[in-house]
């Protein structure tokens, strides 16, 4: 009776410190996979190249700077700038000269992304696209 009053008292020492013990240490394996994936995924960023580019084009003249345009989207619109990227897209007209363009994704308060593109020359607003964009707008927010 002595031994098995001892078996038990093991067990309930061994399940009341292992058992938090087991899950503090699966608790740190998943949180160690965690930060490798996300090290492993971290962000992306544009190669020297594309910087060269963008900048070479701000520096000729050929392209607005890009806060001018944050500025202005963020005057006209609601929400949070998710992405931003300078394109280059064949121009309407019938010569071979490329467009560059501004491309900007944004998180609406409602939950959708709205991407915006813009003449990357003079800022103009070319394509609202997405759910819902007019919602996005501020009331008192104007595009030129």
């Amino acid at each position: 009776m002595k031994k098995r009053i001892t078996d038990v008292k093991q067990n309930i020492i061994y399940l009341t410190f292992a058992r938090p013990l087991k899950q503090i240490v699966i608790m740190a394996i998943m949180a160690t996979s965690l930060l490798v994936f996300a090290a492993a995924s971290g962000p992306v960023f544009a190669d020297d190249d594309d910087q060269k580019t963008a900048r070479e084009a701000l520096e000729a003249g050929k392209i607005r700077p890009l806060m001018e345009l944050l500025e202005k989207v963020e005057s006209a619109y609601q929400g949070k700038i998710l992405e931003v990227e300078l394109e280059s897209e064949d121009s309407d007209s019938n010569d071979d000269e490329e467009m560059l363009v501004y491309e900007i994704k944004l998180l609406t308060p409602q939950g959708n992304v709205v991407k915006l593109s813009f003449d990357a020359s003079n800022l103009e607003l070319l394509v609202v696209d997405g759910h819902d964009s007019d919602k996005a707008l501020k009331q008192d927010g104007e595009l030129d």
